[in-house]
């Protein structure tokens, strides 16, 4: 089940949604490219979560920064990112997070 971050003041973030039992990460961005990232530490998810002041862009930016591109068939245990769609309406919650 996934968790919507409350909005904070972003030019890039418009959207995260985070799962810290799945250590996975959805982060819509402004343009509407959506983004499923794998293997996020869960310390880093409760840090977002529980601090309020910490900005989503610093945030979403050092989980760019760090991660790869997802290739189902090699097994990693390294951060991963993968692109999901792109969002032509942005008041939406993700199908993937409907579940």
């Amino acid at each position: 089940m996934f968790i919507t971050i409350p909005f904070r003041t972003s030019r890039c973030t418009e959207f995260i949604a985070v799962n810290p039992i799945t250590k996975k990460v959805v982060v819509r961005y402004m343009a509407g490219a959506e983004y499923l990232f794998r293997n996020v530490s869960r310390r880093k998810i409760l840090n977002l979560m529980l601090n309020p002041n910490m900005s989503l862009g610093f945030w979403n930016k050092s989980l760019r920064k760090n991660a790869v591109k997802y290739n189902p068939k090699v097994k990693t245990r390294k951060m991963t990112y993968e692109f999901i769609t792109i969002t032509p309406c942005t008041n939406s919650i993700p199908l993937s997070l409907s579940n």
